[in-house]
């Protein structure tokens, strides 16, 4: 299970970030097309949006018979909050806390002969490749991307 399932598990993250995701696109957003895109009843996204509205996180209105909601000030807050958490979440700790590892090495690495450098620094290049080719995590792929031009650099020295 991913972390993100694992901590945001409920549908009302998933409602709030349709409606943030409108208002940043300067759209509009109605229950329907919210219970359409998180894949939820009707029923209970409006369930959802009236708990959310007598909390005054949003507010809502009517344009004939359909109903378009909004963020308050604070429930606008409340769900970039959510926003930061779902993409901090998504982050691959796993595939982070072996680069911080395998850059240990590197710097441990300085000062060594070339023969010593290679033998150090040629596995740790396999597996910054490894890794590189196993994770989705823009972060980290940049962070690999980097220490690859390291030892780059510390090889060609």
């Amino acid at each position: 299970m991913s972390l993100e399932k694992m901590f945001l598990h409920e549908k009302t993250v998933d409602i709030m970030l349709k409606i943030l995701e409108a208002e940043e696109k300067g759209e509009e957003a109605y229950p329907l097309g919210i219970s359409k895109d998180v894949g939820s009843p009707y029923s209970y996204i409006s369930k959802v949006l009236s708990e959310f509205e007598e909390n005054a996180l949003i507010e809502s209105e009517f344009k004939g018979r359909v109903r378009k909601v909004r963020f308050t000030k604070e429930g606008k807050k409340i769900a970039e909050l959510f926003k930061k958490i779902k993409e901090e979440l998504r982050k691959d700790f796993v595939a982070r806390k072996k680069v911080d590892m395998l850059e240990e090495i590197v710097n441990n690495a300085n000062g060594k002969s070339e023969e010593e450098l290679f033998r150090i620094l040629a596995p740790v290049k396999t597996e910054l490749k490894i890794l590189k080719e196993k994770t989705e995590d823009s972060g980290t792929i940049e962070f690999i991307n980097r220490l690859e031009s390291r030892i780059e650099q510390m090889l060609r020295a």
